[in-house]
Order: structure tokens, then sequence, then C-alpha cells
């Protein structure tokens, strides 16, 4: 809390209760103001109106002794915001409950919500800071004579605004073009980009955070570096400076940035181990282009929008697109874990500098012990920042987890977020009642924020925010969840990456179970198929007589397939009848497949939970959890920091015997013994649910309409892509329950949004023609 709002500024007045209102002048620009009556108090149950005040006044509330009581709380109902404020707050009936700890930086300011609640005694109400993010963005032709536009580069930077309106930087020098925009969270005066070197041979744009850049930073000074910041940006140049390619060995982070060597004329990418951050390249024989998103790279014609099928049909498998394929021939993904070099003689070149191990450890004897210090230790890493942190919360083991180890290490209780559903099917998919019980039990701030139904109007923002056709059913509660955290914070923390590092899906279940299985004579492995066959599927959302036949369907296939099993939202030949005839014939229906055997094979990976972990890696924790993370927060300035995906937590704990880290019957086994005495027995009990909506109920009753005209026969006709009749029965199947199409669906309505918004809107006009834009044209 910053200094100048503390109890000298509080009434002196007070009532039986202890508690009064202190109003305080402030400027707030644009952003909503609210105060209340001078000296009036609030009981653990009363409720004060508050009322608009142009004049910029400001209400916080107290004990009436001036001191902060971490986790006393009351209710404050405050009216609707008019005008161009709007858009900044929440819903009126999203619960925010009170942040009670100090923020570290001075002058911090949290943001004035709408609707505080919570269960006992004080609020503290506070105005906003800007909050920003980052992106980069670059373009080098091969022809040093012909040059970059200025305007050109801060097209692209605009394209991105929303990753970082706080600061832009643009560097041109003839054939070179690179430009960032900025999130402050570290060195917040000072790390402003493009950053040179000492010399200016070398100059750095990046996206990301590094944990360690303090140890690194000390070692290159050391070693003769000159420091100009005290950020981490100019920690990856010296460190490259003095390592080469190899400096991202070093770093422990996540992180995409490009660096530009004006001696050797090369462009360096790198992206990080995991694929936390993203960044999209286009190459031809006219230069190379690369952004953290695909909007920048179209907005000034870096490349055409013509469609990969290919790339297209994993998409309407999984509901992702893996790296490095993306919807457009022309653009691709750099993998994570990898770095890509190019030059104008040699061209662009990949190599990847890490990867999972391969080799299994022995369990230590005090295994849990150690996976709870390992889990601490990555947590603090994490905190690492200039500006206050949050957290996301389901209620799950992950988020628990991470929320627990940050309670146990601070001094001031961490500030929580969680979903709580309203509308068809909210019972299926709430964990409010475990987030409230591990706040309860560490004195952790939470704040429910309200997920109804009325999503439609949300899909075309959230389909624009994740650039690629995306179909996991968790982006509305993480669009939403991350507009109210972002709305207050810069970062946030998350339990990202914990079902991949301790085998929490239950397809790791079928994995382990599948061994046992595979083992059995041939003659009853096809009767079990075939009996399988006969169950019928219960009328409703359930999809356990599906998993069932899955699983016994592909009990002698490769481990690819039945990874791909697991995971497809419409297996062949459903799948290939689904599009149009005239397309039926470009479509292979085999890249998924193909791509997944590539990996394993690639990786060397044993049969059995090892390979499920390490595909999950490779594939849906990158292109889906971690990209959709993403994406939502971004879209809301926010950066989301992931513990649990940290290389060096990740490194210790997937060598680890299968056997210890999940029962035959038990996911995370290993995590939950851990975590024993740590977390609730609630917690420790609990179904894994999966932070998701009940997105299949929402398709029949409150997305119904929009799904109808989004998969009408007439536009689907227009489109060309898929066979109307086949769509219509998918739909009826679902609206009848006789079968739970919402995976296809889910997917099918995204793409439509998608592709109205990235394919049939016209592209953004080009700039001059004295912009030299190199667009895909001009490459052939």
């Amino acid at each position: 809390m910053p200094s100048s709002l503390m109890p000298s500024t509080i009434s002196t007045s007070s009532r039986s209760l202890g508690y009064s209102f202190a109003s305080i002048d402030s400027s707030i620009g644009p952003m909503y103001a609210a105060s209340l009556r001078h000296g009036t108090t609030i009981d653990t149950k009363g409720r004060t109106r508050a009322r608009e005040t142009p004049g910029g006044r400001l209400v916080a509330v107290w004990p009436a002794s001036g001191r902060l009581w971490a986790g006393r709380e009351c209710v404050i109902t405050l009216p609707n915001p008019q005008g161009p404020c709007q858009r900044r707050h929440a819903p009126e009936s999203t619960r925010v409950a009170c942040a009670p700890h100090k923020p570290r930086v001075p002058g911090y300011r949290q943001p004035l919500p709408l609707r505080k609640r919570s269960h006992s005694g004080w609020a503290l109400v506070l105005l906003d800071s800007p909050v920003r993010m980052c992106g980069i963005v670059g373009i080098v032709h091969s022809d040093p004579a012909r040059p970059v536009p200025p305007a050109m580069i801060r097209q692209m930077c605009e394209a991105i605004r929303h990753r970082g309106p706080d600061d832009e930087g643009v560097y041109v020098e003839r054939a070179v073009g690179l430009g960032m925009r900025r999130l402050s969270i570290i060195d917040l005066t000072g790390g402003r980009q493009p950053i040179f070197n000492e010399d200016r041979s070398k100059l750095i744009v990046f996206n990301g955070e590094i944990y360690n850049y303090r140890e690194l930073r000390r070692g290159l000074i050391a070693r003769g570096h000159v420091f100009a910041t005290q950020g981490d940006t100019e920690v990856i140049l010296h460190l490259f400076e003095e390592y080469g390619p190899e400096c991202v060995q070093r770093l422990r982070g996540m992180f995409a940035f490009a660096i530009w060597d004006s001696a050797r004329q090369t462009l360096f990418l790198a992206r990080d181990r995991f694929g936390i951050k993203p960044l999209y390249v286009t190459s031809g024989p006219w230069g190379i282009g690369f952004a953290s998103e695909l909007k920048a790279l179209h907005a000034v014609g870096l490349a055409s929008r013509e469609l990969d099928w290919e790339a297209l049909d994993t998409y309407f498998q999984l509901g992702y697109i893996p790296a490095p394929a993306t919807p457009f021939r022309e653009i691709r993904k750099l993998e994570p874990g990898h770095t890509a070099a190019w030059n104008h003689t040699g061209g662009l070149t990949t190599r990847q500098y890490w990867d999972l191990p391969r080799d299994r450890t022995p369990a230590p004897h005090n295994l849990e012990a150690q996976i709870a210090d390992w889990l601490d230790e990555s947590v603090q890493a994490h905190l690492v920042s200039d500006v206050p942190v949050a957290a996301f919360l389901s209620g799950g083991l992950d988020s628990s987890a991470v929320v627990a180890s940050w309670a146990l290490a601070s001094d001031a209780p961490p500030h929580a977020f969680t979903a709580k559903y309203f509308g068809s099917g909210a019972a299926s998919a709430d964990e409010t009642d475990l987030a409230r019980r591990l706040a309860a039990a560490y004195g952790v701030t939470l704040t429910e924020v309200d997920i109804h139904p009325e999503v439609r109007d949300l899909l075309e923002p959230i389909t624009y925010a994740l650039d690629e056709p995306h179909a996991d059913e968790s982006a509305v509660p993480t669009w939403l969840l991350s507009q109210a955290v972002g709305a207050s914070y810069k970062v946030a923390l998350t339990g990202i990456g914990g079902d991949e590092l301790f085998a929490g899906y239950r397809r790791h279940i079928g994995f382990l179970a599948g061994e046992h299985y595979a083992r059995l004579p041939r003659p009853v492995q096809r009767g079990a198929s075939a009996l399988a066959n006969l169950l019928r599927e219960p009328r409703g959302a359930s999809l356990t007589v599906d998993r069932v036949k899955r699983f016994l369907r592909t009990g002698n296939q490769s481990a690819p397939e039945r990874f791909l099993s697991y995971l497809t939202r419409f297996p062949n030949p459903g799948r290939h009848r689904l599009y149009a005839p005239a397309l039926r014939h470009h479509v292979s229906g085999a890249a998924a497949s193909g791509w997944l055997r590539h990996l394993y094979q690639h990786h060397g990976t044993p049969a059995g939970l090892s390979t499920a972990l390490y595909l999950d890696y490779k594939t849906f924790l990158a292109d889906d959890v971690l990209a959709l993370s993403d994406r939502m927060a971004m879209a809301h300035s926010l950066e989301v920091r992931v513990p649990l995906v940290d290389h060096e937590l990740v490194e210790r704990v997937f060598p680890l015997p299968d056997r210890v880290k999940i029962g035959l019957w038990q996911n995370k086994r290993l995590l939950k013994r851990a975590l024993q005495g740590r977390l609730p027995a609630q917690h420790l009990r609990a179904p894994k649910r999966g932070f998701v909506g009940p997105t299949a109920a929402w398709l029949r009753h409150e997305l119904r309409d929009m799904i109808e005209d989004e998969l009408a026969p007439a536009r689907l006709q227009r489109l060309g892509y898929f066979d109307p009749s086949v769509v219509q029965g998918l739909l009826d199947d679902h609206f009848s329950r006789r079968h739970n199409r919402t995976g296809i669906l889910w997917a099918l309505l995204c793409f439509s949004v998608w592709h109205r918004r990235y394919v049939e809107t016209a592209p953004v006009a080009a700039l001059d023609d004295d912009a030299n834009i190199p667009h895909a044209e001009a490459a052939r």
C-alpha cells in the first residue's frame, strides 16, 4: 500500500464496530471514480452503496486503528460505470475480493472494482496504474540495398499493441527493422528496447522473463561486460556476446527473442524450452519476417492467407495446431526448445538446443520431501518482479500447490482469483468450494469471478486474440479470469504444467492400463473390443462409454496412435466425410499421426506412460494449454508465469520411474503424497475436473442459436470446406442428446468465427507504393 495512503489520511471518526471510510483526493484521468460518504461505517454483513463522483475522489476502508488486517474483508457494491471507462471493469455481478497486502512498488495502485465481496472485516480500494505486455516484430531484407520503412515496423507493432501499450521501440537501419511493445515488470524505467551492446554491433528485442538474470549479470560483469540497464534483456545480449547461440542453455525462464548481429549480418532467433512465449516466422527470397503474433505479419502483407489444410485437419482432430505448422502455408512457428539463424546467403536454419531427458533416474528415498522442496524453489524463482503478483486458483491440485507454496514462504498473503460458474451445467465445472477451503487455510485473499453462459459476444475477441483456430473449451473462463486479474495486476502465477509433470490426465491412466491390456491374448482383446462396440452411449454429456471403446480399439496400436485416439475430437473415417468432396482429395487425414510418430521416433521414448507425457509436452502443453494461456492473458496485458513448467524442475521430475508418479487407478500419486499435510484433505481426494466450462450444455442451450447460424447450410456451402449434411447430423446428435459432439462442434464453431476474422476480412491496406512491402506475391 502506498505510504501516502497510510493512516494519516484516515478519518478519526469511528463507530461501534471500529471501521471507518476515508475519502482521498486523487487524479484518476479516465478511470471510474467513486466515493462513500465520509465516516460511513459497515459491519461484517452490511452493505453500503457507492455513488459516482466525477471529481476524482477515492475511498478506502481500514480498521480504525489504521492497521491492515490480512484476510479481513467486507462487501462493497458499486454502480455500473458509464462512458468510455466501462470496458475497463468486470460486470457488476463479478465478485472481487480485496487485496490486503502491501504492494512492493511505491505508487502502485490497484484498480477500483465494481463489487468487492468477502466474508468478514475490511476492504481496501485504490486506483489503477497502467498494465502492459510484451511483443516483438522484425523484418530483414535479403537485398542490403532495399530499405525497411519505419512505418512498416510501427504498423506491425501497432497490430500487437495489446501486448505492450506501455512503450514502443523501433530500430531501422536500411534493410533491417526491429520493433517491440513493452510491459514494464523488471527495471521499470531503464529497460527500453531495442537494446545494444557496448559497440552497437548487436541489438536485441525480447519478450519474456529471465528468472536467473541477476546471477548471470554478476558473472558477466566479472568477465568484463559493462551494462547500461538493470533488466534481463541486456543480460541476454551480453550472454550472446560471450557464448554465442549456446547462450540459451544458461537461461532460466520464458522467452522469445531476436538478435541482429550487424558484423556477421545474421539474425538469431530463439524460443524457450517449452514454448511458453510464441514466435512466428515467414521467409522467402525477399528475406525474413518474425513476430510474436500472426496478426503482425498479416498487418503488412508479409505472407498470403492461403490455408494449410493438412494443418487444419490436425486442428479438427486435436483442437489445436502443433508447431511448426500454422493455419497458413507461408507462416511457421519456431518450435519450443529451438533456435534459428538467418542470413541473406544461407537462408533460414533451425537447431534444437533442448529436449526432455531421455534416461530414467531412480527415485531417491526421500522423494516426497524433495518434490515439495523443488516446487517451493521454482515458485520462489517465478516471483521475481518489481510489481505485485497475483495467482490463478482453480481449486484443482496444481494451482492449489502453487498458491500454498507461495503462501508458506510469504509474509503477506497471496491474492488469488477463481472462477464461479452459473447457468447450464455449472455444477459440473465449479470448484469454488475447494478454492475457498484453500484460501481459508492459508489466509489467501480470494476473488471469485462469475462465469455466465451468455458468452456469445466473447467468442470473436477471444478468437482474434488466439490468432489461430483454437478449440480448447477453457478459452471462455480463461479469458474472463485474465480480464479480472489483468485489471489489477501485471503478473500472475498459474498451476499449468502439473498434469504433464505428474501424470494428471485420464489418458495417463489409459497408457498405464494399456501395458497390462496388451499382454492379454489377441483373441481376448478382439472379443473385448467387439463387446465394447455393443455398448450404447448414455443420453447426455457423458463420454465414459466412448473412452472405453477407444481404449479397447487401440490396445494393439503403437504408442503415438493410442495417444492420438485418446485426444481426437472426431476420428476417421468420420472426419474425412466432414469435408466437402472437392476438399477430401487434398487432405490426407494422416498429418497428426505422422507428426506424433516423428516426435516419438526422434526422442526414442520407451512405450508406456513416458510416451504419453513426452507427447503431451511436445504438443498439447505447448500448442494448446500454453498458447491459450499466453494469448488470453496478453489480450488483457497480463503476464502469466508457470512454475510447474520450469526446466530445472522438469529435468528433476520427468526422468523418475513411471510407477512412482501414478498408480493404476490414481493420477498424480507422487504429487499428492508430497502435498500431504500441506493441502486440505478434500483437495487430495477430489476428482479431476479440468479448467473448462460446461460447453456441452452451453451448445445445447445458450449458444444454440449462434452455432446454428455459424454452421448453417448456406454459410457452409459458401465456404466450400464442409459437407452441410454431415455437419447437420452432428448438430442433431448433440441437440437430441444421442451423442456428445461437443469436441468437433466447438472446433467447427471456433473455426467459423476465426475464418471470418482472419480470412474473409480484407487484409490491412498496404502503406503506400514506397513502403516496399515484401508480401508473398512479390516473394513468388
